[in-house]
């Protein structure tokens, strides 16, 4: 109880100040040929994650200066193929059930999918998200699994066998900038093994995860360039539904709903080559947490529209890490294309701009009479229908709100979206609202008190959980 107190005071502070925490940086190796710069604070974790895990041993350049990342477009059908690479062994090294077991290193492909294109509620707007599955396969060798002797004699067996982990993600990602609105975690695990000579398949688990992060979780800060730096403050709430029991060996899972008030660091500190076609011009995005040890990077690669590398802490039962890399893209044959053009994709706060919302058909040619909606967050819906050019204009007054990663350049960035229903289509451009020149300067301030604010905070909850008995 104390150290929610402490997390929540925290959170509320520096969402208040808009505070950005003052990093220093060391050096680490990313694969074979990498001259990438972590930045972190004395003391804090080097990412061994991205150092242990062999898959993301992929050849990256050297770095490309001037470089910005802009928000993609994905349409229903677009997929991208992964190899896959779990470790597990953190998992069954903190379960009492499982203590003793071993795993390698858990191989396999995993598929992205863009299943479609819907409208949710988030903080009480009506936003179109894209909905996406990601699903996965793994496969690896286990040993010394301690289980239960099938002669019910109270004595433990130790069994050598194949773990398989299959894995379905569903997540719903904001249409404008890819912010993770919620999602559903479906995994599945199961030991084949030879149990007092009969083979036998054994679930190990089988549940699935759902999250909702409010505000969504936005990992991209689109437009993207090379040294930015962003924070961010949500709340994430998890439930978990268990589906699969088993009589021998299992992994807990949570009854209860969990609660977590997060703080996450973003930076870019590389722009480079990854070694996938087209892939020149990569960005390395870090997400780090309170400690500013890494929770998750990724390779944003712009010509595929998605990120060609990605390891993560935390695919699963928090705490599974995993590495993802680009084998394949296949983007979906389009039957419609929307395009938003913007009079200014930079504005002062409550200021009026133009857009022209353009939609072609798979030929290129203008879509006549053709009706649908514009979003932008702080504004209701505006609906639109093209004129003989296949153009609809209209007049959008920006308004004031301010996104979740403002930055001492911006007070946000917004997509500007553009969705036919009907078609499950949409376009997207991103407009960045400006703060003023004195709100420009308060926040390099905010910048530079963090780490001094942050470490008074964290003394004075210290107090507060020495003096409070629950």
């Amino acid at each position: 109880m104390a150290e929610r107190c402490k997390l929540v005071t925290s959170s509320v502070l520096i969402a208040i100040i808009i505070l950005f925490s003052v990093i220093s940086s060391t050096t680490i190796g990313l694969g074979n040929n990498a001259n990438i710069l972590f930045i972190q604070s004395d003391g804090g974790s080097s990412n061994d994650g991205s150092g242990n895990n062999s898959s993301t041993n992929q050849g990256v350049g050297q770095n490309i200066t001037n470089w910005t990342a802009y928000s993609p477009v994905w349409s229903v059908g677009d997929t991208w193929t992964y190899s896959a690479t779990l470790d597990a062994q953190e998992l069954v090294e903190r379960e009492n059930n499982l203590q003793g077991a071993v795993l390698d290193f858990l191989l396999g492909t995993a598929t992205l999918v863009i299943q479609g294109v819907e409208e949710v509620d988030v903080a009480g707007e009506i936003t179109p998200v894209y909905r996406t599955v990601t699903s996965a396969v793994v496969v690896g060798n286990g040993y010394d699994f301690p289980v239960p002797n099938p002669l019910n004699d109270g004595s433990l067996l130790s069994i050598d066998g194949v773990l398989t982990a299959s894995y379905v993600n569903t997540e719903y990602l904001r249409v404008g900038d890819l912010a993770l609105v919620k999602y559903d975690k479906h995994l599945v695990m199961e030991v084949t093994a030879e149990i007092l000579g009969i083979g036998q398949t054994v679930e190990v688990a089988n549940y699935i995860e759902s999250g909702i992060h409010a505000p969504p979780l936005e990992y991209y800060d689109f437009p993207m360039s090379e040294n930015e730096s962003w924070n961010l403050v949500t709340n994430l709430t998890k439930t978990y539904t268990k589906i699969g029991t088993t009589d021998l060996i299992s992994i807990d899972i949570p009854t209860e709903p969990e609660y977590y008030d997060q703080e996450w660091k973003f930076l870019i500190n590389a722009t480079g080559d990854v070694d996938f076609p087209g892939c020149e011009d990569s960005t390395l995005v870090w997400m780090l947490d309170e400690e500013d040890e890494a929770e998750e990077w990724r390779w944003w690669c712009p010509s595929v529209n998605q990120y060609a590398i990605r390891w993560t802490d935390d695919i699963a039962l928090s705490g599974v890490n995993a590495s993802l890399v680009l084998n394949s893209y296949q983007p979906a044959n389009q039957v419609m294309s929307i395009s938003i053009d913007l009079s200014n994709n930079s504005t002062p706060l409550n200021s009026e701009i133009d857009s022209w919302v353009n939609i072609t058909d798979s030929n290129g040619q203008p879509v006549v009479n053709k009706s649908g909606f514009v979003y932008l967050r702080g504004i209701q819906r505006l609906s639109f229908v093209t004129d003989e050019n296949g153009s609809a204009q209209l007049r959008i007054m920006v308004g004031n709100s301010m996104d979740n990663t403002p930055t001492a350049q911006d007070w946000g960035t917004h997509g500007v979206v553009a969705y036919l229903h009907s078609d499950q289509t949409v376009g997207s451009a991103t407009l960045t609202l400006e703060g003023s020149a004195i709100g420009g300067l308060l926040r390099l301030e905010a910048n530079l008190l963090a780490s001094e604010v942050s470490g008074i905070m964290s003394v004075q909850s210290n107090h507060f959980s020495e003096s409070v008995r629950f």
